[in-house]
């Protein structure tokens, strides 16, 4: 019975662990309150991501997947800490304004109109 047991905790343990893993690959955030910017990269490896947006400044701050036909990730590296991404909005008011993301070695920096914010470009999950 204590062997058939210990099998079953090491189980639930093995299972639990995997529903625990993170999927971000990367994160870029920048600003401080009352205006913060964060783009979430959801995936594996140097696949193409799901890509996560939100800012105080649009939305209040909730999170918003961006469609991929809205965007081109022109270069994405979780291993370099590189990225290059244009998205466009396509008139949508419930999606964030056009922007750019440009960024290497840890450092990004986001476009939207006439604001430049430089951010953190964390891929170290």
């Amino acid at each position: 019975m204590i062997r058939k047991l210990a099998s079953a905790a090491t189980l639930l343990a093995l299972m639990s662990q995997s529903a625990l893993a993170s999927q971000t690959a990367c994160t870029f955030s920048a600003g401080e309150a009352p205006r913060y910017y964060e783009l979430e990269f959801i995936g594996y490896g140097d696949a193409d991501p799901v890509i996560v947006f939100s800012s105080t400044t649009f939305g209040s701050g909730k999170p918003v997947a961006l469609n991929p036909a809205d965007y081109s990730l022109k270069h994405f590296s979780p291993r370099a800490r590189k990225v290059s991404l244009e998205f466009r909005n396509p008139k949508n008011l419930a999606m964030p304004p056009s922007f750019n993301l440009n960024g290497v070695d840890g450092r990004a920096i986001l476009s939207i109109g006439s604001s430049v914010i430089e951010g953190d470009l964390k891929c170290d999950y």
